[in-house]
């Protein structure tokens, strides 16, 4: 039975709930409609920089007060930052809805932004950007972007670079948290043992943005001119090579989404993979390898991600690029299809008895669809899906000149 409600109050915030029945538990989630995508130049990590700056105080509570609130009840708070969207949630017992909604009201709408808490976090955040640079199968991700996507906003690093956020200020946080923490971009979800009505009127008594109505449109499409791209980062002493080969897809609602997924199950997710059976377990090439699939709401990409030693990486790629060309030509049977579909559905279902996956699918389905989209539909989505489309989707994006290849390592 579908239990999902979704209210907007009086001052324009978004709250959608689905209430669980069998669980004692809520994810509460306040997101909001901004990310890495946009910031102007000078604006380089801000919008994740501002993730951390509003857990340094409240008009209400310290620094040490927001996380004792609800970490003293047993409950969690945290934050992530990413291309298009900011997420503030907190995970506990039913009992703490209303605690919940009011701490992260009070982060999101009440932040005082202290000038010597910010200068602190100048030095966290730029520990974490060379804790990314260390970390070689994240770091890849982000020459990625920045080289496949170019000049257009989703080639923004979310975590930006050590002179970015060296130099940032207290008047550029401030000014962009203006900007963007508006009650328009706001949509408040959350699931598990609660009732509707209790968490519209907690969010009608705590949340209440200072700032009103920016005229910028939720996402507004950037041009994308892809071109296809070699790219090498040479970093001495990883005993790893990294490799990316990538082309570029469709946005989030692109009916293709379903088929694209289950060419993703067939091609590189799992052990049965065909990438993970030839490259892996036939060729002994690679320990980790597998495919992945990305959207926005202007674009999208799919790709396979593998690391080996540097002297197998050549013949890694062309173990790949041979498995691509013989899907492309070959194509996929049903049966391969039916148990990708399968599988597909497996995971979806699994997911949903975590709260915080269902807290997340609510939100997302919100931003980026403008509905909630339940699973049921999800499922029909999946079950629509042909081998005639799967197959006609691997020919129009495994084509060999669309291929983008990024490489790090000791090379």
């Amino acid at each position: 039975m579908v239990n999902i409600k979704k209210s907007k109050v009086e001052n324009g915030i978004t709250v959608i709930s689905e209430g669980i029945e069998s669980v004692r538990s809520i994810s509460v989630g306040f997101w909001i409609v901004v990310g890495s995508r946009n910031e102007r130049k000078e604006e380089k990590g801000t919008a994740h920089f501002l993730e951390h700056t509003l857990f340094k105080g409240t008009k209400k509570r310290s620094v040490t007060e927001i996380a004792r609130a609800l970490e003293s009840k047993g409950a969690s708070i945290d934050a992530f930052t990413s291309k298009e969207i900011s997420c503030y949630y907190s995970r506990g017992l039913a009992s703490h809805l209303r605690l919940s909604t009011d701490v992260i009201s009070d982060l999101v709408t009440n932040p005082r932004f202290p000038r010597e808490e910010l200068k602190k976090e100048i030095g966290v955040v730029i520990e974490e950007i060379q804790s990314t640079i260390d970390t070689p199968e994240k770091f890849v991700f982000d020459l990625l972007f920045k080289k496949v996507f170019n000049r257009h906003p989703l080639a923004h690093s979310i975590v930006g670079k050590k002179g970015d956020i060296a130099g940032i200020t207290r008047k550029r946080v401030i000014s962009f948290f203006k900007k963007w923490y508006v009650p328009e971009r706001i949509v408040v979800t959350a699931s598990g043992y609660l009732k509707h009505n209790d968490l519209v009127e907690h969010v009608k008594r705590y949340c209440k943005p200072q700032y009103r109505y920016s005229h910028e449109m939720l996402f507004t499409a950037a041009p994308f001119h892809y071109s296809p791209t070699t790219y090498t980062y040479r970093k001495k002493g990883l005993l790893q090579s990294h490799l990316i080969i990538v082309t570029p897809t469709f946005n989030y609602t692109d009916p293709l989404r379903y088929p694209l997924l289950v060419l993703d199950i067939i091609l590189g997710d799992g052990m049965s993979s065909i990438l993970f059976v030839k490259v892996r377990e036939e060729k002994a090439l690679v320990y980790e390898i597998f495919s992945f699939a990305d959207f926005y709401s202007d674009a999208g990409i799919f790709g396979i991600y593998l690391a080996c030693d540097k002297t197998k990486i050549k013949k890694a790629q062309e173990t790949v690029l041979k498995e691509l060309r013989k899907l492309k030509k070959k194509g996929v049977s049903q049966k391969a299809v039916r148990e990708a579909k399968v599988r597909l559905k497996a995971k979806l279902l699994m997911g949903q008895e975590s709260t915080f996956n269902r807290m997340v699918r609510l939100g997302r389905s919100e931003i980026y669809r403008r509905k909630v989209t339940t699973i049921d539909e999800i499922i029909t989505s999946i079950n629509k899906v042909k081998t005639s489309q799967v197959n006609d989707l691997a020919k129009d994006i495994l084509r060999g000149d669309r291929f983008s290849f990024i490489y790090m390592g000791d090379l």
